[in-house]
């Protein structure tokens, strides 16, 4: 650490309140969750981009050649991930920040997005709407068409190493061009790729012999799987085509490897009809978060946000752990650091004594899903929110010795978060979750699981293909809901909802955070 921060820590532990701009300090937590955290409004500065981003433990078998699917849920950092892979200097740092060795050389590897968004505004691929209309009464050699049509749209606009070479001479001249000028266009390279699949295939597994005698790897990644066609029953189709696509190529590819980035929920082998599904239970990551990590991440994501928040977070010495890295600033991965943190910014108690919970425990126990996971976006919309709250009603006196947000604060923001994490779930993945609210208002919890087979029957769901769930029947809806989170089945079979969802549907738990009037 550097001279000068070293002593800061020192220094301020004990400082009085008037020592900071507290007004500031909540202006920059707001900022910690742009767009409120959804992974569309991270920055395309890439050096931005990093200094946000907190490479965890896990994501070091991403790396590894034989990590073919990626699970997670919504807002569990799949995108960014995707991003980071997708950036030299990202993949780089990730090597270096883990730790890395038992891998490939990355001047040996080759990176292509060849479905997804590396950038905000990108158009690479086509529309949602134009693969509903081509593929409409798509058989499994249309959808392998469709897939290698993308990939090689991507493969041919490189220029560096294997991929430089001769490989792709066999493939007609006009396809080439087709693919690389106007990969968009589906209706233009779409016939011409399904009508010369040998010559393709031939040229791929060239490239593949090539990488072999260079000693070089292609990692062909994918992302947005769910944003290929325009709903959700459509989705089936395409991702079981993908991954069987792989799953051959696994046994005749040496070098040319995916990264097939899914929602959890669309791994599910009675949605895709895959009967293959449980080879790919040994090449698979599931990205979960541990509270130890949410944390790091929160003040990682501080650390960065300004100089002013930097020098109050060394009230804890030793909880910065490193100044000018790729990354930023980086912070300690020590947990007793960060509980000492946040009872500088918050208090020890939500309340008077330990009655009302700790808080740094209280935080994660509220934002767990029915299977115990947070996602790491509902984790920085809490603190985003809860420091725009204390800001509309901001006064120094309500904030004794260096504290910025009182408990109120986070037991408001839990409500918001849950409203959010509803809605960013209903305008994305289940629209069908919009027209469980009307029926569940009000419902309290824990509730008899005939009960809430009844409410779930009198659900009128909407006419819209689109909007609907995957199946209508109450104990599918219910199978359904359970498997994502939303509800538990207790031991006494009890139906029950977790507070990160109860406020979002306006559902009442005894004992519950009572509303704002």
């Amino acid at each position: 650490m550097p001279t000068f921060w070293a002593g800061i820590g020192q220094e301020k532990w004990g400082r009085g309140m008037s020592d900071f701009n507290k007004e500031k300090l909540l202006e920059l937590m707001v900022e910690i969750a742009p767009g409120m955290g959804t992974a569309e409004h991270e920055s395309d500065d890439d050096r931005l981009f990093l200094t946000n981003f907190l490479p965890v433990p896990d994501y070091r078998r991403a790396l590894e050649p034989d990590a073919l699917l990626i699970l997670g849920g919504r807002g569990v950092g799949k995108t960014e991930l995707f991003r980071l892979l997708a950036l030299p200097s990202g993949r780089a740092t990730l090597v270096e920040y883990l730790g890395i060795r038992a891998l490939p050389s990355l001047d040996k590897t080759v990176w292509i997005a060849a479905f997804g968004r590396t950038r905000q505004q990108e158009k690479t691929f086509p529309v949602p709407e134009t693969v509903d209309a081509r593929m409409e009464n798509a058989n499994s050699i249309d959808w392998r068409a469709f897939w290698m049509g993308l990939m090689l749209g991507i493969m041919l606009r490189q220029k560096s190493g294997a991929l430089n070479t001769t490989w792709a001479d066999s493939i007609p001249l006009k396809i080439r061009q087709a693919l690389t000028d106007k990969l968009s266009l589906l209706s233009d390279w779409l016939p011409l790729v399904r009508q010369n699949l040998e010559q393709i295939n031939y040229a791929l597994d060239l490239l593949d012999e090539k990488l072999i005698e260079a000693d070089e790897w292609l990692f062909v990644t994918y992302d947005e799987l769910d944003r290929l066609v325009s709903s959700y029953s459509k989705l089936a189709a395409p991702i079981r085509e993908l991954l069987a696509f792989w799953l051959d190529r696994w046994r005749r590819w040496v070098r040319i490897r995916p990264k097939i980035f899914l929602r959890t929920d669309l791994f599910r082998e009675d949605f895709l009809g895959f009967p293959d599904a449980s080879k790919l239970r040994t090449h698979q990551i599931n990205l979960e978060w541990k509270s130890s990590w949410l944390y790091q991440l929160l003040f990682k994501r501080l650390a960065n946000s300004g100089s002013e928040m930097t020098e109050y977070l060394h009230l804890v010495p030793n909880l910065i752990k490193e100044n000018n890295t790729a990354l930023g600033i980086i912070t300690t991965s020590e947990e007793s650091l960060f509980q000492l943190m946040i009872e500088q910014i918050i208090g020890k108690f939500m309340g008077a004594n330990a009655r009302k919970g700790y808080t740094y425990r209280w935080i994660t126990n509220h934002l767990q899903d029915a299977g115990g996971r947070i996602a790491p976006r509902s984790f920085l919309k809490l603190f985003s929110i809860a420091a725009k709250s204390r800001l509309d009603k901001f006064s120094e006196q309500n904030l004794p010795g260096n504290t910025l947000l009182q408990p109120l604060d986070l037991q408001e923001a839990l409500m918001e978060t849950s409203v959010d994490r509803i809605r960013e779930l209903a305008q994305e993945e289940y629209p069908w979750l919009e027209a469980m609210k009307p029926c569940l208002n009000g419902l309290e919890v824990p509730i008899g699981k005939t009960k809430f087979l009844d409410v779930l029957a009198n659900i009128e769901w909407s006419e819209q293909p689109a909007k609907r769930p995957p199946t209508s029947k109450p104990e599918e809806v219910l199978n359904y809901l359970l498997q994502l989170g939303i509800v538990e089945s207790r031991s006494d079979e009890r139906i029950n909802m977790p507070e990160i969802y109860l406020y979002g549907f306006k559902v009442k738990r005894q004992g519950g955070i009572k509303r704002p009037k």
